[in-house]
C-alpha cells in the first residue's frame, strides 16, 4: 500500500503542507477526519505524515468521538478479516456461460453499466497509479501485484463467487441467505459457512451463472444504493458477512 507521503505527492500535496493543515484544525478535529476520510488517507498514511503512533491517532480522534476504523476501510475487495474463507478469493478461469464476459454481459443487463464498471475500479486513484494492486490494497494476504485494471477486480469478484456458489445446494444457500446478523453471532455464521462451504453441490454450469449474475447485480446495487455503507465490493457478499456480521 502507498505510503502517506506517496499518497499527498498523488495529491500534489507537500508533507509540510499537510502538516501545517493538521496544526490549523487541531481544534476541529473533525475537519481532519473528514479530509483524511474523502482522500483515503488511512491511520497509518497519518502515522507516516506526522511520525505519531497509529495508536496515539486514533486515541486523539476517539476523544472527540471519531473512530478511526472508517478511515481504514479502503481496501477493494474486503474490509474485514475473513480468515480462512480467503481461500475462497481466485480469479475466475471458466469459459462459456462463465466466462467474465458472459456473466458482465447478463450482469450489465440488470444494472447501470457505469456502476457495474465503477463497482470494478479502485476506490481511490492513488491506488492504482503504480500499476498494480498490493495485497493490502484488496485485502487478501495471497494476492499479490494484481494489475491494477478492471478486468482484474472483475475477474476476482466472479471467481470469488463461482467458488462460494459451487459448493452451496438449495437448502445451504437459503440457510445463508436467511440468517439473521448482529453484532453477536458472527462466529455462529462462521460456522455454519465452515460447514455448507466444505463440500461442492451439483450445480448445472447454466444454474452457476444465474445464481452468480443475481448475486453480482446485488452486490452493485448495495454497494452504489445499499443502507449499509461499505468500501470493499465483496465486503456484502456471503464471506464478506463472515468478517462484519
Amino acid at each position: 500500500m502507498a505510503t502517506g507521503q506517496e499518497v499527498l505527492a498523488h495529491y500534489q500535496i507537500t508533507v509540510d503542507q499537510a502538516i501545517e493543515f493538521i496544526r490549523a484544525n487541531l481544534e476541529q478535529p473533525e475537519v481532519i477526519f473528514n479530509a483524511a476520510f474523502e482522500s483515503g488517507i488511512t491511520t497509518q498514511h497519518l502515522s507516516d505524515i506526522t511520525g505519531f503512533s497509529t495508536d496515539s491517532i486514533s486515541d486523539f480522534f476517539a476523544s472527540f468521538g471519531l473512530d478511526t476504523k472508517a478511515l481504514d476501510e479502503v481496501k477493494i475487495l474486503f474490509n474485514s478479516d475473513i480468515g480462512d474463507f480467503a481461500n475462497f478469493v481466485g480469479f475466475n478461469v471458466r469459459g462459456e456461460v462463465l466466462s467474465n464476459t458472459s456473466l458482465g454481459n447478463q450482469v450489465k443487463l440488470q444494472v447501470d453499466p457505469v456502476e457495474y464498471s465503477a463497482f470494478n475500479e479502485s476506490v481511490f486513484d492513488y491506488q492504482e497509479v503504480d500499476g498494480i494492486y498490493t495485497s493490502d490494497e484488496l485485502g487478501i494476504t495471497h494476492l499479490a501485484n494484481v494489475p491494477a485494471t478492471v478486468e482484474s477486480i472483475e475477474s476476482l469478484v466472479y471467481g470469488t463467487l463461482i467458488n462460494i456458489y459451487s459448493a452451496l445446494d438449495e437448502t445451504e444457500l437459503s440457510q445463508l441467505k436467511s440468517f439473521s446478523h448482529t453484532e453477536s453471532n458472527v462466529n455462529e455464521y462462521r460456522s455454519i459457512l465452515t460447514e455448507v462451504l466444505s463440500d461442492p453441490a451439483n450445480r448445472s454450469d447454466q444454474d452457476l451463472a444465474n445464481l452468480v449474475v443475481n448475486e453480482t447485480a446485488a452486490l452493485i446495487d448495495e454497494y452504489w444504493n445499499g443502507d449499509v455503507v461499505v468500501t470493499g465490493n465483496l465486503d456484502l457478499s456471503l464471506l464478506g458477512l463472515a468478517g462484519i456480521a
